[in-house]
């Protein structure tokens, strides 16, 4: 992942947003860049069933939703799908609209 070089065209005078496949792949991000005002990730499929959860949950740093992390917004969709076996169960599927508005 090269991530300075994903950024580097970044400007201070529009917001930086940066998707990330993975949320381990945002939390690298915040570890070495601190002016990202949101990271857009997927992956966990909001732990699709159960136990699968556990450990989902435990060994991602976001697992689902939304999260603030110090100024920077990291949003995690379960996504519509699954991945290898066809179930779901204990995971809503979503589709999400963001609106993205100046800040104040």
């Amino acid at each position: 992942m090269k991530l300075s070089k994903a950024l580097s065209g970044k400007s201070a005078k529009y917001p930086t947003i940066l998707l990330a496949h993975q949320p381990k792949a945002a939390q690298q991000a915040l570890n070495q860049f601190s002016d990202i005002d949101l990271i857009l990730s997927g992956h966990t499929h909001g732990g699709q069933f159960f136990p699968m959860h556990i450990p989902i949950y435990l060994f991602n740093p976001f697992f689902a939703g939304l999260y603030k992390h110090k100024e920077t917004y990291v949003y995690v969709s379960s996504g519509t799908y699954f991945y290898g076996i066809p179930l779901r169960i204990g995971s809503t599927p979503e589709i999400t609209i963001l609106t993205l508005v100046p800040k104040q």
